[in-house]
Formats: structure tokens, C-alpha cells, sequence
């Protein structure tokens, strides 16, 4: 690939929002290709072919360029918004949908890979869950009584789905068309937001 030429530099120079789009579209390559933690500034701003301080200014620091080179996914807002009857299926669609979908330069599964064994990135993952997922569950299933149990539940359920079906990739679960999953999760979450918590009771929570 040939160096970009002067022209070219003072161009760009000129152009901070396309700097800007270089160093996202860097950024979210490289975390998808070596994770959080393997990934540095320089590495990203080598690759964007911009200096370090510029990354700095632009974001901050990795974990805030992180963050904005993935989005922010968030359960959309009808989804809590319709009471608790079925929002197990539409969590579960939300959910499924959002990692069925993930393009190859997607860098949360190496996040959620790396958070295993390093700190940063367990630290960078245990935040953006709890902002994405564990306040809004406990915005819709209350904060007392069975509501941070059921949240719990919720979470569990879906973090244990993408760890099984897309981040290790284990079998029968990988191998289940798309649609069977979604509606066997469905139904899980769903007990676990109205079914009763009492082992061998039957009975459901009032929505």
C-alpha cells in the first residue's frame, strides 16, 4: 500500500471528521481482531495513520473509543415499555437478533472473550451490562421484593445464551435454527420474570 502523499496529509488535515471516522473504523477493526486488551492507542492511531494525542482528543481514552467504535446496544424502549405478559419473547428477539446479525468486524465478542482473563476488559464489559441491561430489567421488574431475583435470572439467561450459542460455539445449542432458539429462550425468560420461584410450584407472578 503506498504512503499517502503530502497532498493527501494536508487534506486530511483539513477534514476532522473524516480523521475521526479513520480512527473508529481502525479502532473497531483492530478490537475485533485482537480484543480489548491487545489493542493499544498507538496500534489504532498507527493504523488510522494519525497521532496518538489526536486519538486522545477526539475520545478520550480506549475505553470511551471502545464504546463508541461498538454502539451502545440497548433493549429497545416498546420492549420494556409493554408490561411484563410477554417480555420474555421480546427480549428474547431483541437479543438474538442483535447476535445473529453481528458483522465479522464486530469487536464484542472479543471483548466478552478477553474479559475471562483480563481485568480491563472484565471491567469495561461488568459496566456497559450493567448500563445496558441490568438497570433498565430493574427499571421494569422493580428494585424490591422478587425484582432483583428475577433480574438476576434474566441476566443469567441471557448472558449463558451468547456464551453457549456465540462465543464458544457448543453444540446442540449453535446448531439450533435461529427461530427455535429465540422461542425456547423466550419461554425461559419468561418464567423467570412471571413463573413462580418456588421449586415444584407452578403457579406465576402477577404481571
Amino acid at each position: 500500500m503506498n504512503a499517502p502523499s503530502e497532498s493527501q496529509h494536508r487534506s486530511r488535515a483539513h477534514d476532522p471528521e473524516g480523521r475521526r471516522r479513520d480512527v473508529l473504523t481502525a479502532a473497531r477493526r483492530l478490537f475485533a481482531a485482537k480484543g480489548y486488551a491487545q489493542t493499544s492507542i498507538r496500534a489504532i492511531a498507527a493504523a488510522a495513520d494519525v497521532n496518538q494525542a489526536l486519538v486522545i482528543t477526539y475520545f478520550g481514552g480506549k475505553q470511551a473509543l471502545f464504546m463508541e467504535a461498538v454502539g451502545r446496544f440497548e433493549i429497545p424502549g416498546d420492549a420494556l415499555a409493554g408490561g411484563r405478559g410477554d417480555l420474555g419473547a421480546r427480549l428474547a428477539r431483541a437479543y438474538v437478533g442483535r447476535w445473529e446479525n453481528l458483522t465479522d468486524d464486530d469487536p464484542w465478542p472479543a471483548l466478552v472473550r478477553s474479559a475471562v482473563s483480563d481485568e480491563a476488559s472484565r471491567q469495561l464489559l461488568r459496566s456497559a451490562l450493567e448500563t445496558q441491561l441490568a438497570v433498565p430489567l430493574g427499571q421494569a421488574l422493580g428494585d424490591d421484593g422478587d425484582g432483583p431475583v428475577r433480574n438476576a435470572m434474566v441476566q443469567c439467561l441471557i448472558g449463558g445464551m451468547i456464551m453457549e450459542r456465540y462465543i464458544y460455539a457448543l453444540e446442540p445449542a449453535c446448531s439450533l435454527p435461529a427461530a427455535a432458539f429465540e422461542a425456547a429462550l423466550a419461554a425461559l425468560l419468561q418464567h423467570a420474570i412471571t413463573g413462580s420461584l418456588t421449586s415444584g410450584d407452578q403457579g406465576t407472578a402477577t404481571p
